[in-house]
Parts: C-alpha cells; sequence; structure tokens
C-alpha cells in the first residue's frame, strides 16, 4: 500500500466564528444522527430572520460575501453591536472604530412571537385509538424513489461505514420537504405516550425514539433481540444505526405518508477491496474526506438487492472516488465473471457478424493472418511464470519467466512496425484473424485477434501473448506482417488442478484472495494435464516460507474442495509416460494454516460469550465455537504416535471436563507439555501422551479466543478490588454479552460491553468500583494534567496514522490516549504588561473567567499540523465516549469538539455543562456553539502544546468575586463584557491574565470591575436571603442551573453553569471550613463597603 495518499495536504475546514449568521457558510447538511435541533437555525444575510417554514439545518443559506468595511478583503465577521458592518479581523475593526462609532447603533431586541396554538392530540384519540388495529409497515409499502440511474444528484454524505456501505440524503426539495412533513408530523402524533406496549417485528418500519435527542423518527427494525427488550434500528431517513428499549418503539402513524427513505444505501461501483474487506485506514480517510459534505453523486445503477445504490462520487480535485480507492492502493477495479448463457453467445456473434459484413464490401479482411501455434507443454514440466491475467482458479493467463527476452523483442518490432504504416482505410480485419491493437491503458501495440464487432466501428479482440481482451475502435487496429507470427503465443491459459469451488461458482472473497496472493510474484509451475482447452496446473510460491501451495491453500480457507484430476486422459500418450518410480509419490503431509478471529473495528456491535475472566483490564472472549462433535471424533478415532512441537497446534484434553479443544504448544518439559487453548485463552499442561494431532480442516475456523479489556475505565487505587473482580466476574462470567470495539491495542481489544442491559463500564463508576480514565479519584484536574506531562514527557513513541492528504501524523501514544482527560490548567497566552488593546471577548462562563481572541495571529502552520492530529486521535478514539461521558467536564476545561458546521474535530474548551449538551468555544478560532455530549472528546497532552488562539482572562480587581454568582447578576456582568472598548493588562498570576476593561464613552467609560462591583452589593442588599444561600451552598453542584434567555442582541449564546476547577470529590469537613472562610470574607467585604456608604 503507498504510504503517501495525496501528494498536497488537504486543509481542514475551519469553523466560523459566527455559525448562527455568517453569510460565508457552507450549504448545510443534516447532523450525522436524526435531530431537528443538532445545529442552529442558518439565517440569512438580509434580516437576520429564518423562515417559519424551514426546517433547521436542511435548507441550504443564500451565499453572499461580504468585504471587509475597512482593507476590503473578504470579511466572515460582523461589528457586534450593530450586527452589520462587516470585517475581516478585529484589526481592521479596531482601526476602523474612529469612523464607524458615530453611525454604529445597537439593534433592538425583536419582540417576542406568539406562538400559534397546535391542536395536540389526546391520549386515546386519533393514530392511538387501537394500536392493534394499526396494520404495520414495511420497507415494500413504502413509495418507490423517484431517482433513476445515470442521473447525477446533489447530495449530502450523512453517513459513512465503509465504500461499501454509506448514506446519502440528495438535496432534493421534494426529499427535504418530506423530511420536513415526516418530522414535524411525528413529533406532533408521537408526544403522548399511549400507555400500551408494542411489539415491533423483524423488517417493520416503525416510530422510533433517538437516544440523543429523545425526538421520533422512522426507523426500520433490523433484529430484535431474544429477550423483546431491545432492538436494532436503522433510521431510514438518516442512516445511522442503534440499539432501542422496545418501550421507545411504536407503530407509525396511520396520518404519516409512507414516503420512500430519504436516505440512500449507496455503495461504490467497479471497485474492490484490495483483500477482503475495507481496511479501517481507508474508512477514516474517506469518512474524513465525505462525511457532512455536499457532493455529486452519479448514479450508476438504480436499485440493487435490498435497495443499494451503485454509485460513483465527485471528489473536490475533480477525481472520482473509484480511481481515488485504486490510486492510493485501497482498492482495485472489479471483475465479473458471469458465464453468458448460450442463447447470449449465438445472439452475439449473430449481431457480430452482421456488425462486421455490413461494411465489409470492398474492405480488406485480413484472412491469411491466422493465430500462430501456441507453446507446446507436456505433462510434467515445470518452470517459473508471472501471471499477466486472472479470473478465477479456473480461468487465469500466466507467461514463461524464461521468455521475458522473446516477449521484449517482439513488443519492439510491433513498435517499429506501427510507427512505419498508417491505418489504412479500407482495413477490416474478419473475426478469427490477428492484427495489431493499441491497447487503451499504454498506447502500445499488441499482437491481438479479433474476436467480435460489437458495433460496426468498435471491435472486441484478444490479446495473444497476455490473454486479456478489451473493445478497441476500428481506427486502432493495424494489419500485421507474416515474420511478427512466427513466434507462439506466449499466453499459457490455465486452471488450477485439483480443485473445485464449494458451490457452484467461485466466491468473490476466494477471487479476491487469490489474485492478491498471486499476483506480483515469481510462481512455479507444473503441468499436469488438459481440461476444456486449459492447461491444468499446480502453482507453488518457493519465495515464501514455507513454501504455499495455492490449491492446498484455497482448500485449507474452506474456498475449494478437493477434485480427482482425471484430465490427463485427454493428453497424448507420449505427454502421460512417467517413469516408474515416480508413478506413486510418497505423501506428502498437508501444511497447517491457521488464523485468528478478529472483531470489526468499524463501530458495529457484535455478540461475544465470555470464557476466562481475569478482571477489567482482561478477560478473553470467544465469538461462536461449533467444532466440539468434530473434535472428539477425530481425537478418539486417532491412534497414531504424536510428537508434539512448540509453536504447532494440536488436540488437548480440558483438564476440567475431558472435552477436546483446539490448542497451541507453547513448551515443553519432559513429558509436560505447556498449550494454550486457543478457543478460549486458557494456558493449562498437560501429559504428552494425551495430546493428539490436528487435520488442516479443523484449523479452518479462525481461532477464537479474543483478548480483550472494558475500555474508559481504570482501577480506583493501582490495582483492582477484591469486590471489584468479584462484581465483574458475577456479572460476566459465562454470559452472553453485546460489545463494540472502541480500540485495538497490541494486548487485544478495547471494548465497550453491555451485559443484563446495563453498560458494564458505567456501573463500575457507579457502585464506586472504578474511576473514568482521566478523572483520579481525590485529587485536582490541575495535578493529573501536570503529572501526564511529565510521565509522557515526549518519552513515550507515538505512533503513526495517515489521514487525508497523505501527511503523516503524530497520534497520541497509548499513555497518552489512556490519560487523555478534560484539564483546566491547559496553557495560555500571557499578554505584555501594562499594554491596552481593543479586546474581543469570544466567550464568557463568568467576570471572573473568560476568553479574548489574541491580538496576534498564530502560525498557521503549526495550527495546520495540530488539526491534524486532532483529526486522526478523534477518528479512531471518538468511539470511547459513543455512550456518554466517561468523566464529567467543568466549565474552562479542555477537550476536542466536533463541529456541526462541517463534521471535523477542533480544540475547544467548554463555557457551560448541561444535561445532554455542553456549550464549547472553537479554541483557535473564537466562535461557539452548543453540542451533545457525543461529540465531545477528552484531550490528550500533546495537542495542548501549542498555544490556544484564546486568552484566559479574569477581571482585575475582582478578590473579593463570589465563586458562584447570582444568575441575574451574572447575566448583566455578560452583557457588558462583550461591550468592553479598552483593556490594559494589569498582571499574570501564571494561570490567567488580570485585565482592566473600560466601558463605551456613551457608558462614561467606567471602568467594569467597579460596575460589577456595584451591581453585586444591589444584589445583595435586595436579595440577603439568596446571597446567604449562596454563601452557604455545601459545594458547587454538578448539574444544570436556572437559565434565562439571553439577549437577542448578544452573540453569546451560553447559559452559565458554576465553574468548578477542581474537578473532584472534597472530604465534607474541609468543604464545610471551605465555605465558611468564604462566608466569612464576603461578609467582611460587605461590612467595609457599607461603612464607606455611611461615611
Amino acid at each position: 500500500m503507498k504510504q503517501t495518499l495525496l501528494t498536497t495536504p488537504v486543509r481542514p475546514n475551519r469553523p466560523l466564528r459566527k455559525p448562527s449568521s455568517s453569510p460565508g457558510l457552507p450549504s448545510s447538511t443534516p447532523p450525522r444522527f436524526p435531530s431537528m435541533t443538532a445545529a442552529p437555525p442558518v439565517r440569512s444575510a438580509g434580516n437576520g430572520k429564518s423562515p417559519d417554514n424551514s426546517l433547521p439545518g436542511l435548507v441550504p443559506p443564500a451565499l453572499t460575501v461580504y468585504f471587509c468595511n475597512f482593507c476590503g478583503q473578504q470579511g466572515n465577521f460582523r461589528c457586534k453591536r450593530c450586527k452589520k458592518m462587516p470585517y475581516c479581523s478585529a484589526v481592521c475593526q479596531t482601526e476602523d472604530w474612529k469612523e464607524h462609532r458615530h453611525i454604529c447603533k445597537p439593534i433592538d431586541p425583536e419582540p417576542a412571537r406568539e406562538q400559534p396554538k397546535e391542536n395536540v392530540a389526546l391520549p386515546g384519540t386519533g393514530h392511538r385509538e387501537n394500536i392493534a388495529e394499526l396494520k404495520k409497515v414495511y420497507l415494500k409499502d413504502l413509495h418507490a424513489s423517484k431517482i433513476t440511474s445515470g442521473m447525477d444528484i446533489q447530495a449530502t454524505v450523512v453517513e459513512f461505514c465503509s465504500p461499501d456501505r454509506f448514506y446519502i440524503l440528495p438535496q432534493d426539495p421534494e426529499v427535504l420537504e418530506a423530511l420536513q412533513i415526516i418530522s414535524t408530523e411525528l413529533q406532533k402524533t408521537c408526544s403522548i405516550s399511549s400507555g400500551t406496549a408494542y411489539g415491533p417485528c423483524d423488517g417493520e418500519v416503525c416510530t422510533v425514539q433517538f437516544s440523543v435527542d429523545k425526538n421520533w423518527y422512522r426507523g426500520l427494525v433490523q433484529t430484535v433481540a431474544a429477550d423483546k427488550k431491545t432492538a436494532s434500528i436503522l433510521y431510514i431517513d438518516f442512516g445511522n444505526e442503534e440499539n432501542v428499549p422496545i418501550e421507545r418503539i411504536q407503530p407509525l402513524p396511520a396520518n404519516i405518508q409512507h414516503f420512500c427513505p430519504c436516505a440512500m444505501e449507496c455503495r461504490i461501483a467497479g471497485v474492490v477491496p484490495v483483500v477482503n474487506k475495507w481496511s479501517d485506514e481507508c474508512c477514516i480517510t474517506v469518512r474524513q474526506m465525505l462525511t457532512g459534505k455536499a457532493v455529486t453523486v452519479k448514479l450508476l445503477e438504480a436499485t440493487e438487492k435490498e435497495g443499494v445504490h451503485a454509485v460513483d462520487i465527485v471528489l473536490s480535485m475533480r477525481m472520482m472516488l473509484s480511481s481515488f480507492l485504486i490510486k492510493n492502493g485501497f482498492g482495485q477495479r472489479e471483475t465479473t465473471s458471469v458465464p453468458p448463457t448460450e442463447q447470449d453467445i449465438i445472439a452475439m456473434l449473430s449481431a457480430s457478424f452482421e456488425n462486421y459484413k455490413r461494411l465489409s464490401d470492398g474492405k480488406d479482411d485480413n484472412e491469411w493472418a491466422q493465430p500462430p501455434e501456441p507453446l507446446t507443454q507436456a505433462v510434467g514440466d515445470q518452470f517459473l511464470v508471472v501471471l499477466t491475467h486472472f479470473v478465477s482458479p479456473s480461468d487465469l493467463v500466466v507467461q514463461k519467466v524464461e521468455n521475458a527476452e522473446l516477449i521484449r523483442d517482439l513488443q519492439l518490432k510491433l513498435r517499429d512496425h506501427c510507427a512505419q504504416i498508417s491505418t489504412p482505410q479500407n482495413f477490416r480485419p474478419a473475426p478469427g484473424t490477428v492484427c495489431c491493437a493499441q491497447f487503451s491503458e499504454d498506447k502500445q501495440w499488441y499482437r491481438a485477434k479479433v474476436l467480435a464487432y460489437p458495433s460496426e466501428e468498435r471491435v472486441c479482440v484478444a490479446y495473444l501473448d497476455f490473454g486479456n481482451s478489451e473493445e478497441v475502435d476500428l481506427s486502432q487496429l493495424l494489419p500485421i506482417t507474416p515474420a511478427l507470427l512466427t513466434i507462439p503465443m506466449q499466453a499459457i491459459l490455465c486452471a488450477l488442478a485439483g480443485v473445485h469451488p464449494v458451490g457452484e461458482n467461485w466466491s468473490r472473497d476466494c477471487i479476491l484472495s487469490l489474485q492478491c496472493q498471486l499476483s506480483n510474484r515469481l510462481l512455479r509451475l507444473k503441468i499436469h494435464g488438459v481440461q476444456e482447452g486449459k492447461t491444468l496446473v499446480s502453482m507453488v510460491d518457493e519465495a515464501s516460507d514455507p513454501q504455499v501451495d495455492f490449491a492446498e491453500l484455497l482448500i485449507t480457507a474452506c474456498y475449494a474442495t478437493p477434485a480427482s484430476d482425471s484430465a490427463s486422459a485427454n493428453l497424448p500418450a507420449e505427454e502421460t509416460t512417467a517413469p516408474a518410480e515416480t508413478s506413486v509419490p510418497p505423501a506428502v503431509p498437508e501444511p497447517l494454516v491457521w488464523t485468528s478471529a478478529e472483531l470489526p473495528s468499524d463501530g458495529q456491535t457484535v455478540t461475544l460469550f465470555t470464557s476466562i475472566v481475569e478482571s477489567p483490564g482482561r478477560f478473553y472472549c470467544r465469538l461462536f465455537m461449533e467444532l466440539e462433535a468434530q473434535l472428539k471424533q477425530h481425537c478418539e478415532g486417532e491412534a497414531s504416535p504424536y510428537f508434539p512441537k512448540v509453536g504447532e497446534p494440536c488436540c488437548a484434553p480440558f483438564s476440567g471436563s475431558g472435552s477436546w479443544c483446539r490448542a497451541l504448544v507453547n513448551g515443553r518439559s519432559g513429558d509436560d507439555v505447556g498449550v494454550y487453548l486457543v478457543d478460549y485463552g486458557h494456558n493449562m499442561t498437560a501429559k504428552s501422551s494425551h495430546l493428539r494431532s490436528i487435520t488442516p480442516k479443523l484449523l479452518t475456523l479462525p481461532f477464537q479466543a479474543v483478548c480483550c479489556w472494558l475500555a474508559g475505565v481504570d482501577p480506583i487505587g493501582s490495582e483492582w478490588s477484591s469486590e471489584a473482580l468479584l462484581w465483574f466476574q458475577n456479572l460476566l462470567d459465562g454470559e452472553q454479552l453485546s460489545a463494540r470495539v472502541l480500540s485495538v491495542t497490541e494486548q487485544g481489544y478495547g471494548l465497550e460491553v453491555i451485559s443484563r442491559g446495563q453498560n458494564i463500564a458505567a456501573a463500575l463508576i457507579a457502585e464506586q468500583m472504578a474511576k473514568a480514565i482521566g478523572v483520579p479519584v481525590g485529587a485536582k484536574h490541575e495535578q493529573v494534567e501536570s503529572t501526564t506531562t511529565k510521565e509522557n514527557g515526549g518519552n513515550e513513541q507515538e505512533d503513526s496514522v495517515e489521514v487525508a492528504g497523505g501527511i503523516q501524523t503524530a497520534v497520541a501514544s497509548e499513555s497518552e490516549i489512556k490519560f487523555a482527560g478534560f484539564p483546566v490548567d491547559w496553557k495560555t497566552v500571557e499578554l505584555p504588561l501594562n499594554e491596552s488593546f481593543q479586546p474581543y471577548v469570544a466567550g464568557v462562563i463568568s467576570p471572573s473567567l473568560f476568553y479574548v481572541l489574541g491580538p496576534t495571529q498564530i502560525d498557521q502552520n503549526k495550527l495546520q499540523e495540530v488539526m491534524k492530529e486532532v483529526a486522526a486521535y478523534c477518528s479512531i478514539y471518538q468511539g470511547t465516549l459513543s455512550t456518554g461521558m466517561k468523566s464529567r467536564p467543568s466549565a474552562g476545561a479542555a477537550c476536542c469538539a466536533q463541529f456541526s458546521g462541517d463534521k471535523n474535530w477542533y480544540r475547544a474548551v467548554i463555557l457551560e455543562v448541561g444535561e445532554n449538551e455542553l456549550s464549547v468555544i472553537y479554541a483557535d478560532y473564537g466562535n461557539t456553539e452548543k453540542v451533545p455530549s457525543s461529540q465531545i472528546l477528552p484531550i490528550p497532552a500533546h495537542l495542548l502544546q501549542l498555544p490556544f488562539q484564546i486568552i484566559r482572562c479574569t477581571l482585575a480587581g475582582g478578590e473579593n468575586f463570589p465563586e458562584q454568582w447570582p444568575e441575574e447578576v451574572l447575566q448583566a456582568c455578560r452583557a457588558e463584557l462583550v461591550n468592553a472598548v479598552l483593556a490594559k493588562v494589569q498582571s499574570f498570576d501564571g494561570f490567567a491574565n488580570a485585565l482592566s476593561l473600560t466601558l463605551p464613552a456613551e457608558r462614561d467609560g467606567v471602568q467594569l470591575t467597579s460596575l460589577v462591583l456595584d451591581k453585586l452589593n444591589a444584589f445583595n442588599k435586595t436579595n440577603p436571603d439568596t446571597n446567604q444561600k449562596l454563601d452557604d451552598a455545601p459545594g458547587v453542584p454538578d448539574g444544570p442551573q436556572s437559565k434565562l434567555v439571553p439577549e437577542p442582541q448578544l452573540e453569546l449564546e451560553h447559559k452559565p453553569a458554576p465553574v468548578d476547577t477542581t474537578g473532584s470529590t472534597k472530604p465534607a469537613e474541609l468543604t464545610i471550613i471551605s465555605n465558611l472562610e468564604q462566608v466569612m470574607q464576603l461578609q467582611l467585604a460587605l461590612i467595609k463597603q457599607l461603612v464607606g456608604q455611611i461615611k
């Protein structure tokens, strides 16, 4: 596989600073999960209002370009105060303020619109009268799609699993309107529970409540669990899947029109993976390129089996996705080997003859040029060959390596001959004759036999020396000379001897695997006979160790069955004669080939059975086991002596039950042999006399034992407690598990495990037997981060992965990934002391903690490298938090967040923590938005080395600021912070820059600190009881607080949450003492202020 994907790096899409209002926002795309509120409504540039009838996130905005009012360059930002004047940066806005200040007026808040009353269906009415009477709806009952083959459609890739399975949402007005109607009607009719349980069946289209946003969507029930408690759901309008409890599934209401699925399932046509499946590298690369992007899709086949569309996608560099996959070594051209029927052959020959004869009068038919003789071979001949054409094990073409010089000279003569003559106007070679043909791929000339005329000017030819064929124009054919026909045909048409396909035809996996094994290798070929015009051969790769016989390899892999070779009877007698001493060759034992089971790493949920449970950090699972009867039959009938060798497989009796198991010999001492039971993960010792040999057939099934560990948790101490081990073993031992791979290391698979309906990692944390990774118990975040940095310190070797763009970027080592968390003490830029500047306040948590966009631009080259590292890290490890946050981040903590505009990952800082979503500020760009908790990942230390573009600040003179701010005061302070005109750096304490902020001239240029203290004093006077409650609170609450609606004129749409800079649980005694000290300090400050006012 090529090490470089693209010649130039792909610049990642940067999130806009104002995603809710910027006119430069790209065409909005639906969320990757079905959510009507996942992305903010896109407002047009004219009046800032979105149409009432638009579905949020689905209607593309008007693409308008604005230019900076100061320098004339494209300006994607607007004045925060008037929301009208465009600028390209804060620097230009500062320079233009002298002129703009005279016309800048804050916009008035829009009056709240009265919401129209909706007729809500009451329980027991409408479609809920009798659930049992509702007719079940299946996919076949939905309307057929109007999209036909040959169309080019504009669509958005909403879900991508692999090139063989992904979903697109056509940007068609009818489809978007249907999606809007479905979403609106489902929310109305399904918002009230009927109180009646519903039992869906496999293949039914139901109404399903999505776990993230709790809204209702159409879902296809793929399978219902055996316990009838959950079902696997495919959301047919968005393409994503999840397991849903039965109580969140209802029948499709009768008033919902049967629109066809809005999301189309597709596959890339004409290309297949190089090996049996698409590599993780390929899936990650293409997923980053396409997911959430608007693309042009060429529909090659309207529908296939099970409604999958064969398509190709036009990439931004005007390359087709199929060509991209082949060029970068991910895939290869798909070959089809469907044999034509006899009627098809007769019809094609008849049509070909008519096409040839129609314009052949008076033309040179080339009848004299007949095909040369083939190479003569005899049974038993052996020689080295190379593969030139491959269709299947029964249809392949090779060339002799010893004839390489002869073929080279022939090609030179053909080139010279064709260069000296011009295309004759009357040359029309008859089918069956030989001419010179120009191959379409390399434009070189080769000897070719005319096979047929598909049309009057198109000719199908077969290349005599290479075995492949193609269709060319008549103008690409030239007459050949008799001298060029004296050399025999160099292509040897072969079939693999001794094997038959398992079914009627060779499977696709067999063809792809064997083609990969045979290509670009020197092979030792031996002739066994001739059958149906093909030479029956065996082929061995002598360069491998041990040598590989490909017929035996196919049988071992269960791609083929042994076949008796009776073809030699068709050969002449002199060719079948062999020396007497070799007529009965000695029996050669078949080589033992085995493989190990692999779990899918593309997010699929698989069913596993536990075999050995040691601890959450190490246990063994297996997929399935069906060999007990075969092993027993083989071992009880095996009487020949067996001498075990280290590293070889064998059969061993289990010490407990005596049942036979497959095993690997890992050591021996005298008569004692150490074996590893490959289907259970268990090591034991057995007597040599108790072991039995094993056959290749019994090794066909991959070894079932898979070493696993529970992802997302660590022991509370240095080791797992006995209580945790016992609890974990009782919950998993012998149970059927639902698991999903979150990460893969040399130690095994990191799994998210569901047993008995509960998430094991979450249950361990809830029982206080484990902690989430990256959140040490009893320690502050600051200490955790610094310790992690020291431990890693650059000494860990970093893995390397390839991302889109072909640039190798460093990804966090396993140690760094394990300790990735949500640090609050991330490195911030220290501003020069006593320097004044106009601040751009990008995000506010409180006057004690807010963020301004740096006045100097960051190094873009370094930022691009960091963005590549972030993309690689999140693409591999984003599944770690798919079932919820492993640790609860606090406001001010750094993280990785997925931007809704382009679905890319960026460095971010958390502004507010809610129940199901978090408000974040993108640390290198300064824009803010709310994202679901599933789109937040912990960030490793190595991604924090480059300082953020946003700078952590606090208001100077705020020593008496409270830890918990009254909501009323906090909202007012936020409004004042974003209107600050001038900032001056007073100090830097290593954590934040202390700024003194001056308000605009119309506010008399007062200091913001004084204004904040005045508001606090006024609040404390009017709300003494509330003030006492705030100060006496035993700790900072972890849940969401009461929220006020922010002022419409402000950009900041964050709901405040208390700042928890510790992230840890303090002992009750220390918490009470700390709060008493705070109360005393605040009371003392208030007394001083009251005394000053009295004076």
